[in-house]
């Protein structure tokens, strides 16, 4: 049987080769090709069962329209909502995209990279785990597209897409400050180097430390967050040494937390207060309502897509080491706010 080619589509349709080309590899948009005429390309390609060779096309162009996308953990809805959007985008510009979780593993991440870079990527966006990117620095120099989202290093000059940790971190502080509490507890992660978790609670603990205040910071390891948070509540009980208040670095963490508190009979907010960096669906309707901060996901992947294309193209407005940090937003809810008891309000 003779295969199907482009020409073949082409006559079909009765348009050019270049055109059926550009609707195959999802380049329509891009070049203003009607979505009428994209139906009819498509469904002669269905038609004759005409099936592109991916192989042939990469040796022949030098790009796979492919991207990488590597994270922490993908089950995390943040992380989750961040590849949705990235893939959105790349599909939009004709683009397939492969993810992996490292599990906050450097040897992992190294070894997703190299997995990547074999499949013939175009390029990769990567939420790293490291605290030495030597080899991140290597691959940049090489000339290989690489964009850096969530988590960056501020010494090295890698494109990155971020949000203002500190400034997070501080704005629930000094909100926690202004309701009256004053034995704040924070519950962080391990690595504690990652740039996202050192900044948010470096901005948290600063703003205690200037109200002389001093504040303790527990780091839990990623595999293991749940069993550790829901230990911490059962010493802090027995020792009868419970914070006023919680800070959950992320939002595994506050849901860790909202489960100990819930096997413990701990009440929010009357018993201890709970804030946390990110958002989860439920924080809008839950009861109580978690206060936290929002970070503007769909900005920071339409940032980190446009570095990582600029690399690609070569337009040349990517530039070396450049950083977006984009603002975030405090959502004072239910979970934090002091509440009457007896007619009185309650004392931290």
């Amino acid at each position: 049987m003779k295969k199907v080619t482009l020409n073949d589509i082409a006559k079909k349709v009765g348009v050019s080769k270049t055109l059926v080309s550009l609707v195959v590899n999802g380049k329509a948009r891009g070049y203003g090709i009607s979505g009428q005429t994209c139906d009819k390309v498509m469904a002669a390609v269905r038609a004759y069962g005409y099936n592109p060779n991916q192989t042939a096309r990469s040796l022949r162009t030098g790009m796979s329209n492919t991207l990488g996308l590597i994270v922490s953990d993908i089950s995390n809805n943040f992380y989750a909502s961040l590849a949705r959007q990235l893939e959105d985008l790349a599909w939009e510009l004709g683009y397939n995209m492969i993810i992996g979780s490292t599990d906050e593993s450097v040897g992992k991440e190294l070894k997703l990279l190299e997995i990547f870079r074999n499949r013939q990527v175009d390029g990769i966006i990567l939420s790293s785990s490291q605290q030495n990117p030597t080899e991140l620095e290597t691959l940049v120099k090489s000339g290989f597209p690489l964009v850096l989202i969530d988590r960056y290093f501020p010494t090295v000059p890698i494109p990155s897409a971020v949000v203002n940790n500190k400034v997070g971190g501080e704005l629930l502080a000094q909100h926690l400050l202004n309701q009256g509490f004053r034995n704040p507890v924070v519950l962080s992660l391990t690595p504690s180097y990652i740039s996202s978790v050192a900044e948010r609670v470096e901005g948290f603990v600063s703003v205690f430390e200037n109200a002389a205040i001093h504040t303790e910071v527990h780091n839990i390891p990623f595999l293991c967050l749940v069993d550790m948070v829901e230990d911490f509540f059962t010493t802090r009980l027995h020792d009868k040494n419970m914070p006023d208040a919680v800070f959950a670095v992320n939002n595994n963490l506050a849901t860790a937390t909202l489960r100990a508190c819930h096997v413990h009979n701990i009440v929010i907010p009357k018993d201890i207060a709970l804030v946390c960096f990110d958002e989860l669906p439920y924080f809008d309707f839950s009861k109580p309502s978690i206060t936290s901060i929002r970070q503007p996901v769909a900005e920071l992947c339409s940032v980190a897509f446009s570095l990582l294309l600029g690399q690609i193209t070569n337009n040349g407005e990517t530039k070396p080491g450049h950083v977006e940090m984009m603002p975030v937003e405090l959502l004072v809810r239910e979970s934090s706010t002091q509440i009457s008891d007896n007619n009185g309000w309650r004392s931290p």
